[in-house]
């Protein structure tokens, strides 16, 4: 006879005990419903119902635009100066410094602080002055292509540019 592999026997009392423990669980589970099912029943009983508020769902509201009229666009002229006259409004570029560049200052005096260095042939645009002050005659300029550069310049190393008229 061939030597076959022992097979582990189980108790006949296992599959007993197996057998009772379901059974034992399976009544306490329908003992539970039935108690909650009790217990539900006895509260619905006492309880009052709520009055109950009905919200529609929101909608949507159009918006109606009215049109009020077409306003007139409000014509914007460019200062006009006569020729060769610097003044607010007008464009100069630094000059006769020989490459060394202009110092723009923070205040109309030779004693402020040089705000930075503005070289030859840089444009600006004149934003106030004049200001007779040091034997100079001040401008307060601003770069048009950067607002935070500006200060004060000397009219000497100042070339007005003349911009040609605009016609209407």
């Amino acid at each position: 006879m061939p030597n076959l592999p022992k097979r582990s026997k189980i108790h006949p009392l296992a599959y007993g005990g197996a057998v009772l423990t379901a059974v034992i669980l399976l009544g306490l589970a329908m003992l539970l419903l039935q108690w909650s099912g009790r217990q539900s029943l006895a509260q619905a009983a006492t309880l009052t119902p709520l009055p109950v508020t009905v919200i529609p769902a929101p909608t949507e509201t159009p918006l109606i635009i009215t049109p009020t009229g077409i306003m007139p666009a409000t014509p914007t002229s460019a200062p006009i100066l006569p020729p060769g006259v610097m003044a607010v409004g007008a464009y100069v570029k630094v000059s006769n410094t020989g490459g060394a560049g202009v110092r723009i200052r923070h205040d109309a005096t030779t004693d402020s602080l040089t705000q930075f260095i503005a070289m030859d042939e840089e444009v600006f645009e004149v934003i106030g002055g004049p200001v007779e002050k040091n034997a100079f005659t001040w401008w307060q300029l601003a770069a048009p292509y950067d607002k935070n550069r500006t200060g004060w310049a000397a009219q000497e190393y100042l070339t007005l540019i003349d911009l040609p008229t605009p016609t209407p």
